[in-house]
């Protein structure tokens, strides 16, 4: 018998326990932290900037995106600007008055990396893996119920069992609110 398709699951695995392991220790609120945090003071006299590319203006004469990369996704929001990605932040905290900020350069730690990772900020990458983790594990799912329903004497059990995974989930989520 050809095992092909059941060794291609354990393709998934290492980014399965990735994903089971910080998801768990998130749960407990440990969250890895910063290796190295630089800060700069930035003047503005203009004020905030408004998009990406005046936020370069404003931090090039500080630091160059050659030597701090910069990681790919920008916000703007409620008055914080910067870059943020799994190995590293970038931010300006704006003062009081909008006329001058603090540049933040932070390096995550390793473990705040992975945790990153679980959390949809590493690249296309982890991003298409993870989705196949799922397509995987899905369809692990529903096969072994789609067998489980075609035994007769597994029917039952199944039929039992799936409601009852059914019913924890929602009573789950309606105490959890």
């Amino acid at each position: 018998m050809d095992q092909t398709p059941h060794l291609f699951f354990l393709l998934f695995l290492p980014i399965a326990i990735l994903y089971i392991a910080t998801g768990v220790l998130y749960l407990f609120d440990i969250e890895g932290g910063v290796d190295e945090q630089i800060e700069y003071t930035v003047s503005l006299p203009k004020g905030l900037p408004n998009n990406e590319q005046e936020t370069l203006n404003v931090i090039s004469p500080i630091v160059q995106p050659a030597e701090v990369a910069l990681p790919a996704d920008f916000y703007l929001e409620d008055g914080w600007i910067g870059w943020y990605g799994y190995k590293r932040q970038v931010y300006l905290e704006p003062s009081e008055d909008k006329q001058s900020a603090i540049l933040h350069v932070k390096e995550h730690d390793l473990w705040h990396q992975f945790l990153l990772i679980h959390k949809g900020h590493a690249g296309p990458l982890f991003w298409f893996s993870a989705i196949m983790l799922g397509a995987s594990l899905l369809f692990s799912l529903i096969s072994g119920l789609v067998v489980a329903f075609a035994v007769p004497k597994f029917r039952k059990a199944a039929v039992q069992f799936t409601s009852l995974g059914f019913i924890a989930l929602v009573v789950a989520f309606f105490i959890g609110g």
